[in-house]
């Protein structure tokens, strides 16, 4: 966040509070490897099969031999997690260790999933040992960042850096897999203790200079935020609200995730389903367009197209309800559900494994709150044809263009450009969904051939929506590129100027147009220059003639000079001022306090006013600034938004105290960035949704474009509509808590992730992979 939020001697203790820290990871690194030595002999003088002995001297010996090398390099190791790891940490907590995925998971060996479920127990304990003086660090560097709340995931310093510290320093010294296992069950306690330690030390420290830490919230205080993700069981439909199945292990899910199952031989269609296609192609369209090769993420539409779409598609409901099978979903009276019968049918433990990551990977979409609940009722009733599928084709885990994990894909990245539900393109899409995707529930499912059709019809209608969109982004991107090159040019013009002497001595109001739109004017003669002339427009021989100008004192010397000069210096300007469109209103100000200037040479210079207007500095660019075009603005629906900054809260000054704590200040390199809660904007990737409050009303958009130089964003809306923003515009969105990032990953891949954390959680439980 920007200095307008936080107090910078606030900051400036924070950095020296981690900056302490890594300092004293050395001594800290050396009590808990001389601890876990102790820990270590006791158990080898305890054990008496030999090979355990032979695993336990293994490991003491090298301890021993890389215990030094291991306490010289924590501090720096240390140093670069607390600037890489300031940000939030996992969805999931502390126990994910970093973020475990399931393409990582997939990819891991045995050994591999051994010891990062070690690292989560060990975790369980450090966290405990530590957790008495934690809570007291977490609320004093919460209030040190100025947060509304205690936010332990925004502490640079929780046992988590050190404990994935001592990993990466353990990896460095090439220690094998089982000894660093060993070690760490053996550095749990002690780590837990040396870290309560730690911190409590800490803690004094800090309030000592008088900050007044931030009280815990209760719990009922906590109110979820309109984006958050609920967890409770589903309330209708299928779903029951059994715990999740201790069959779905981290080491079984592993091999169901690297399972290479060859694809489904394609089975011909039967009547039914052969009479289903029939029926959506009679309401497709005359034209059919091949499906996309990869998934889109953007859906837009003009609102006139999207009543005449629904419309027409009012016409085919009746006719697919007529064609679609009955399924046990019609078998309301039946007290078992759907996915109990289903569940009965599975014949081996692999199909078991698969029916139960299903299960539980629907349970999390549709208990995602980031999309509405009709779209969540269509994922709903799509369970029954997914579980039925994954019976026959594991490959929907492990393989991305899987045609129903594609499907999935779709429905859900579509599905989150709508905050609301009340628009004609969110009534559409709810609708394509119920026609093409729904029937799926009630016919056979054997192969992924039902799905790749309803993905095929889908792309099809939502392509002919899409042309008009696509076109508006691309013109958008083409008028944002041609800023990005002038403003960047423009830029280097300004610096050169910076070095002309006499811009030290003319008025602010002259500075700020030389370095504001004339700069721009010359940046766009140079790009339009192709002759290869060196003063492109003789725009750049016109500066030192208006630097002269624009100084009563020397021009009060040569009257003749100025009179001649001013009948063709303005001209000059007008014309250079129209090659970039700049504002006639702008032009106007600026040179009104330039002919004040003028003015002032044919007055004796005691009678000379010294002051120029405050009106001109104040509508005229400053040094340096982003500068679009009207034309430009208009094509990429440009948002000026970067000086709106609010006033500075009142926060108290931290007093001073005794003791080295702000000599150790840590250069928080990537700090900027980590602060702002919940966005990162160095981390943000086209194809992420945002909500972005616009007079008031959040509206969803995704990013949809990053200009080469990161100076440029563009959003686009459901209907088509794009907004544009400079880099400090949309940090002053964030800064202001008036954008909110809604995903920035595709929902299906986290739904899985969001299932191994599950698997984490049940092997913990379990106490074996």
């Amino acid at each position: 966040m920007t200095a307008a939020h936080r107090s910078e001697p606030y900051l400036t203790l924070f950095r020296a509070a981690l900056g302490q820290s890594a300092r004293d990871g050395e001594t800290l690194s050396r009590q808990v490897l001389l601890a876990a030595r102790r820990s270590l002999e006791q158990e080898f003088n305890r054990v008496a099969g030999p090979l355990e002995r032979s695993h336990l001297g293994l490991c003491l010996k090298l301890l021993d031999e890389k215990a030094a090398l291991l306490c010289a390099g924590f501090p720096a190791l240390l140093r670069q997690a607390i600037q890489d790891k300031a940000s939030a940490s996992s969805q999931f907590g502390e126990l994910a260790m970093g973020e475990l995925s399931h393409s990582q998971l997939e990819c891991m060996d045995e050994n591999q999933v051994q010891e990062r479920l070690e690292l989560a127990r060990v975790l369980r304990l450090v966290q405990g040992g530590a957790q008495p003086s934690l809570s007291a660090l977490n609320a004093f560097l919460s209030a040190l960042l100025s947060l509304g709340h205690v936010k332990p995931e925004r502490n640079p310093l929780r046992p988590q850096i050190y404990l994935s510290v001592l990993q990466d320093a353990m990896l460095q010294a090439g220690l094998p897999v089982q000894v660093r296992i060993t070690w760490l069950q053996h550095l749990a306690v002690p780590l837990g203790e040396a870290l309560n330690a730690s911190y409590a030390a800490l803690v004094q420290r800090i309030g000592a200079y008088g900050v007044e830490p931030l009280a815990a919230p209760g719990a009922a205080a906590v109110a979820p935020t309109p984006l958050a993700r609920t967890r409770d069981p589903r309330e209708h439909g299928m779903g029951d609200a059994s715990p999740p199945a201790r069959v779905l292990t981290l080491a079984r899910l592993r091999e169901l995730l690297a399972t290479r199952a060859a694809p489904q031989q394609k089975v011909a269609p039967d009547e039914a389903v052969t009479q289903f296609s029939d029926a959506l192609d009679w309401h497709a369209g005359a034209a059919e367009v091949p499906a996309a090769e990869e998934p889109t993420t953007d859906f837009a539409s003009t609102v006139p197209a999207a009543f005449e779409a629904l419309q027409n598609m009012n016409q085919a409901d009746d006719v697919i309800a007529r064609l679609s099978r009955p399924s046990l979903m019609d078998q309301a009276g039946q007290p078992e559900s759907i996915r109990q019968k289903l569940r009965k049918s599975c014949q081996t433990p692999a199909q078991l494994l698969s029916f139960e990551v299903m299960v539980q990977m629907i349970d999390n979409l549709v208990n995602d709150t980031r999309l509405l609940k009709g779209i969540r009722d269509v994922i709903e009733n799509l369970e029954p044809a997914l579980l039925r599928l994954v019976l026959v084709d594991v490959r929907f885990f492990n393989d991305k263009q899987h045609p129903a994990r594609r499907l999935l894909q779709e429905i859900t990245q579509r599905g989150l450009a709508f905050g609301s539900a009340d628009s004609p393109e969110c009534a559409l899409f709810i609708r394509s969904l119920h026609r093409y995707v729904n029937p799926l529930s009630r016919i056979p499912i054997d192969s992924a051939e039902p799905f790749d059709l309803a993905l095929y019809n889908l792309n099809n209608m939502w392509s002919e929506q899409l042309v008009q969109s696509q076109q508006t982004v691309q013109q958008a991107m083409r008028a944002l590129n041609r800023a990005e090159e002038r403003n960047l040019l423009a830029e280097k013009i300004c610096a050169s100027m910076e070095k002309i002497p006499d811009m030290q001595r003319v008025p602010a109001p002259v500075v700020d147009f030389l370095c504001g739109p004339w700069s721009q004017v010359m940046a766009a003669a140079e790009l339009n220059n192709t002759e290869g002339a060196d003063d492109p427009g003789a725009y750049k021989s016109l500066v030192s003639l208006l630097l002269w100008s624009a100084q009563p004192e020397l021009t009060r010397q040569d009257l003749g000079k100025l009179t001649k000069l001013v009948s063709r210096l303005l001209p000059k300007l007008r014309e250079g001022l129209k090659l970039i469109d700049y504002p006639s209103l702008k032009t106007s100000l600026f040179f009104d306090a330039l002919m004040k200037l003028h003015q002032q040479a044919f007055r004796p210079a005691a009678e000379a006013p010294v002051a120029t207007p405050e009106t001109a500095t104040a509508h005229l660019p400053g040094h340096h600034q982003h500068w679009l075009a009207p034309e430009e603005a208009k094509a990429s629906g440009f948002m000026d938004l970067a000086g709106e900054v609010p006033g500075k809260p009142t926060v108290p000054r931290p007093r001073q105290a005794h003791g080295s704590l702000p000599d150790s200040v840590i250069p928080m390199a990537s700090q900027a960035a980590s602060m702002v809660p919940g966005l990162a904007l160095d981390n943000l990737t086209v194809g992420a949704w945002v909500e972005i409050a616009i007079k008031g009303v959040w509206q969803r958009s995704q990013l949809s474009w990053i200009s080469p130089q990161r100076t440029m964003y563009l959003f686009t809306g459901v209907q088509g509509q794009t907004q544009s923003m400079t880099r400090p515009s949309l940090e002053n969105l964030i800064t202001n808590n008036a954008m909110r990032l809604v995903s920035d990953h595709s929902m299906v891949d986290g739904a899985l992730d969001e299932v191994v954390h599950t698997a984490m959680l049940n092997s913990l439980e379990n106490g074996r992979a």
